[in-house]
């Protein structure tokens, strides 16, 4: 996973930021899912119009939210295969899955503040 720092008013200091990881195949996602206790699954295509404003917006709170759980950004056309084994028939979809166990999802797209109040309820 790529690393980069950044300096930002809101968070008023440095911090190490993880950028939302993009999967590539079928086998790293259990990879990915086993390297810690949380991880947001966003389900998204090429030619979705809400996925394309919603990935900056999933990108930024969970730099935000500076590494509490790892962001794994899902394309169903590469990998048409997640969509049928975790039930996705809108995008964006976002799933919250803790232990491998599916805790909670969202369809559609959300604004910041709301993807933020969500995820701190859950995490």
């Amino acid at each position: 996973m790529k690393k980069f720092t950044i300096n930002t008013e809101l968070l008023n200091n440095k911090h190490e930021i993880l950028m939302m990881k993009q999967l590539t195949s079928a086998d790293s996602l259990d990879e990915l899912l086993s390297q810690q206790k949380i991880s947001l699954l966003y389900f998204t295509a090429s030619w979705c119009g809400p996925c394309k404003s919603m990935s900056p917006v999933v990108e930024g709170v969970s730099d935000m939210m500076n590494g509490r759980f790892n962001t794994i950004k899902v394309d169903i056309d590469q990998l048409p295969i997640f969509a049928a084994d975790y039930g996705i028939r809108s995008l964006p979809t976002l799933m919250l899955v803790k232990n491998g166990e599916i805790i909670d999802q969202r369809v559609g797209g959300l604004p910041p503040q709301q993807l933020m109040q969500w995820l701190e309820q859950l995490i």
